[in-house]
């Protein structure tokens, strides 16, 4: 600074020229000093502010607040804040042009059903108004920081996962996991790292086709409510083709502006013609009304619906995609639940789309995402205890008695009228949800289709499972051929396929036209009356906990640090985790009297809505509702015919009982793992015999599921958890003592809700 002064003071006049550049080049790096100064007192006082929430979510904590337009504006997730940056090491990452940027972004999101106050739009434009980036005063150029911060992690978060928490919503029927954190930082970093924010954002975040779709039926709505709204339509006779009514002009107006249909010019104004009546069918269809293009008082009720709840039911459901549609691969199934279809997503376009059956109101589907993992033809189905006493007598035909841990159990036999079907589609899940075929097939002719106990019937299964294969060795041919066999067969996808669940009442198509559905569930009204109330992400984000350091083992008191302190090793027989989560071992004795589990595969649930089925099947219909005694889901997900070759990730385990060989009359216990939700993600085998004996090198080895459908059964069979129609181990007679055998089993202390079989 002296020397600036000097040069500007009395620079020598034959000198002038020379010392001007030394002169600008002196001013550049004083004001680099400064904003280096500036620059370190920013990044101080952001550590002072963020660091008393590295790594913590402890509520004790004061919450860093923004004070402006006389209210204080609390952060989403503060310790999202602080780590983020901490890894930048405090630097600021905001200026005018990133704020401009954001508080555009704020404004347009009003399209996608937010409020700009969702993303602090007012309180942006009071920090660009003051200038407050670029203040002197540290506390307010670190408040503007995390404003501008905090509206990007919400902009981020919002668009990828939700701004509401399902869990608060609808916790008994909507399932979502937390954001991952890692991900969003990620998130705001590529952001703000990119000169074009807003397009790199565009890019970024996820935006399907049926979203965006939604979406542009949203933005016609707004373009109907900016212009004034509509008129109601009176009531009369119905209307139908040929005609004439006062009422028919109005018609047509709402259907060209919800729509955004040209009829042109009508020769007769008041004429209901073909092509009024064609539009009339189309709006039918999307609000699920029978599309007879007959004008009646359920048509008029729909066409009337005032227009601020058209927009707000929009809104609700542009949120609930929002729940589900992170990471959306190009191929999935999209299950649309109010509506009771479900279809085929191939590269982003619809392939192939069917009827369905859904859970009554009393027992709901859920919503939720998980992956199909394989499916089972030819399925058995082991009646519970409680359903065989109140609904059988004796063994009817299709039935057999099994025995397994000592006592009898009655098992539906594969076939056409089995509870199950002829198929069903597996995506193991906390929920015991599953789709599969019904010998019901006249309740697909219903328009309110509520029969199921929440599982998803398939109007066309056998179509669906040659979709889902998508193999030459699984063509249509082929399928109906192993069908036709009989036996069970289980089928592994090599590529799992994402199923979503989805409760919407509002869904438009590709050109942006709206279906309106009936909130059949009621589960409306508690989004609608929360879509502008403010949030937190106290629970909505997950952070990676770091692990605990390792504790030493404690030496024993009566043996050198040498040497192990020697120690009974029982073998044992099951592992299995508790309800709680930690492992727990079962003795031969404890394992020897255990219950046996019946499977889910076969364990099934009635609904007393379901209208009685015709024929032999109805008793195995009707029961295939009701609730079963036992409460082993894992059951449902564990292939009975082949070895499961799935992707392995840490979880917990449970055993499974052992099989025999086919061939080479030996045992192979096999190992299910879940991860946290439930789900089946691994299958480890273990090629010792189960009998206390050396191993036999004729023992079998375990072999891939191929999708090959004139491919024998692999030689190392491996049955669901707790078959009711398990052969015991065969022994040798001198061997044949309790203590010689080690049946592991599905511990009863998994406490997941029983696969439903409907």
């Amino acid at each position: 600074m002296p020397v600036v002064r000097a040069l500007a003071k009395d620079p020598p006049a034959a000198g002038i020229v020379a010392a001007r550049p030394l002169l600008a080049l002196a001013r550049a790096g004083a004001i680099g000093l400064c904003l280096l100064l500036a620059t370190g007192a920013a990044a101080a006082d952001l550590a002072t502010t963020l660091s008393p929430f590295l790594g913590t979510d402890d509520a004790s904590a004061e919450a860093p607040t923004v004070a402006l337009a006389g209210r204080d504006i609390e952060f989403y997730s503060p310790r999202l804040l602080a780590e983020f940056y901490a890894e930048r090491d405090y630097r600021p990452a905001w200026d005018g042009r990133r704020a401009r940027t954001m508080l555009a972004l704020a404004r347009q999101s009003r399209a996608d059903g937010f409020l700009p106050s969702d993303f602090h739009a007012e309180a942006i434009e009071t920090v660009l108004a003051t200038d407050a980036l670029a203040a002197r005063d540290a506390k307010r150029r670190t408040s503007a920081e995390l404003l501008l911060c905090d509206a990007l992690l919400r902009y981020v978060h919002h668009f990828r996962f939700g701004k509401h928490n399902p869990r608060h919503v609808n916790p008994d029927w909507t399932f979502v996991e937390p954001a991952d954190a890692e991900r969003l930082k990620a998130d705001l970093a590529q952001a703000l790292a990119t000169p074009g924010m807003a397009e790199e954002l565009t890019a970024m975040l996820p935006s399907p086709a049926f979203y965006r779709n939604l979406k542009k039926g949203y933005r016609r709505y707004l373009a109907i409510a900016d212009r004034g709204g509509w008129d109601d339509i009176p009531g009369g006779p119905n209307l139908r083709v040929g005609a004439q009514d006062p009422r028919v002009p109005l018609i047509r107006e709402h259907l060209e502006v919800i729509d955004g249909l040209d009829l042109g010019v009508a020769a007769v104004p008041e004429v209901y013609d073909e092509d009024l009546a064609e539009a009339v069918k189309g709006f039918q269809q999307r609000s699920g009304l029978a599309a007879d293009g007959i004008v009646g008082p359920n048509t008029l009720r729909a066409l009337n619906v005032p227009l601020d709840e058209r927009l707000l039911t929009i809104r609700a459901n542009l949120e609930r995609m929002r729940w589900l549609y992170d990471d959306l691969p190009a191929d999935y199934l999209f299950v649309d639940l109010a509506a009771f279809e479900l279809y085929l997503v191939r590269d982003h376009e619809e392939a192939w789309r069917t009827r369905g059956i859904i859970g009554t109101v009393d027992d709901q589907t859920p919503m939720f995402r998980d992956e199909m993992e394989y499916l089972v033809f030819n399925p058995t189905w082991t009646v519970p205890r409680s359903i065989e006493k109140k609904t059988f007598k004796g063994v009817p035909d299709g039935y057999k008695r099994v025995r397994s841990g000592g006592q009898y159990y009655l098992v539906q036999e594969p076939g056409p009228r089995n509870a199950l079907g002829r198929v069903k589609f597996m995506f193991p899940n906390g929920h015991a949800i599953y789709l599969h075929d019904t010998p019901s097939r006249y309740l697909f002719k219903r328009s309110r289709r509520t029969y199921s106990h929440g599982c998803v019937r398939v109007h066309d299964p056998l179509t669906l499972a040659e979709q889902v294969l998508d193999e030459p060795a699984w063509n249509r041919s082929n399928i109906d051929r192993v069908v036709r066999r009989g036996s069970t067969r289980w089928v592994h996808l090599d590529e799992h396929l994402p199923v979503l669940l989805y409760y919407l009442t509002a869904k438009a198509d590709a050109a942006g036209r709206v279906g309106f559905r009936r909130d059949i569930y009621d589960r409306d009204q508690r989004l609608l009356a929360m879509l502008d109330e403010p949030v937190s992400g106290a629970e909505r984000i997950a952070f990676a906990e770091p692990e605990p350091a390792p504790q030493p083992a404690p030496q024993s008191d009566s043996q050198p640090a040498s040497e192990p302190a020697s120690e009974p090793n029982p073998e044992p027989v099951a592992i299995h985790t508790s309800a709680v989560g930690e492992t727990v071992t079962a003795d031969a004795d404890a394992a020897g009297s255990a219950e046996p589990a019946l499977s889910a595969d076969d364990t099934a649930e009635t609904s007393s809505a379901s209208p009685a089925d015709t024929g032999p099947s109805a008793p195995a219909a009707a029961a295939a509702d009701r609730k079963p005694e036992s409460a082993h889901p894992a059951d449902a997900a564990s292939p009975a015919t082949a070895v499961v070759s799935a992707p392995r990730s840490s979880s917990r385990s449970a055993a499974v009982d052992p099989a025999p060989s086919w061939q080479g009359g030996h045992n192979a216990a096999a190992t299910l793992r879940l991860d946290g939700a439930g789900r089946f993600v691994d299958r480890i085998v273990d090629e010792r015999p189960l009998l206390r004996r050396a191993p036999s090198a004729a023992a079998p080895r375990p072999e891939r599921a191929r999708l090959d459908p004139w491919e024998h059964v692999p030689a190392l069979r491996i049955p669901p958890p707790g078959r009711s129609d398990q052969r015991r181990p065969s022994v040798p007679a001198q061997d044949q003592d309790a203590s010689s055998l080690a049946v592991p089993r599905i511990a009863d202390e998994l406490s997941f809700p029983v696969l439903r079989a409907d």
